[in-house]
């Protein structure tokens, strides 16, 4: 193998290489992003449900407990339905193995380190 052989190697590796550091660092931003949107919406929603109680402790207004938590798991099955509707569009194999094990890498790291 001459020097040249292995330069052209090195070239046909470099978009291989830039798609799974790419996807890499979007799947970190996205990762993070998922993880803030998350913590304020059960901070809402806990905000909600602790002054629903009070106020009811209060005697100011009644809470219907059974329609709370009808509403509340219709809501839940509402949001994992919509969650198993996006994993069967996204085809992970139009994206390429790269660029998919980078993004999901990085989703890891974005919410764990986030």
């Amino acid at each position: 193998m001459d020097i040249r052989s292995i330069f052209m190697n090195i070239q046909d590796l470099i978009p291989t290489v830039t798609s799974m550091g790419g996807g890499f660092f979007i799947g970190i931003m996205f990762g993070y992003f998922v993880k803030k949107i998350i913590k304020i919406l059960m901070f809402i929603a806990g905000g909600v449900v602790g002054l629903l109680l009070y106020l009811q402790q209060q005697q100011i207004i009644s809470v219907n407990i059974e329609k709370l938590e009808a509403a509340s798991t219709f809501i839940l099955t509402l949001v994992t339905s919509s969650f198993d509707k996006m994993t069967q569009i996204g085809d992970g194999t139009t994206l390429g193995i790269t660029l998919a094990g980078g993004f999901s890498a990085g989703v890891v790291i974005g919410i764990t380190r986030g």
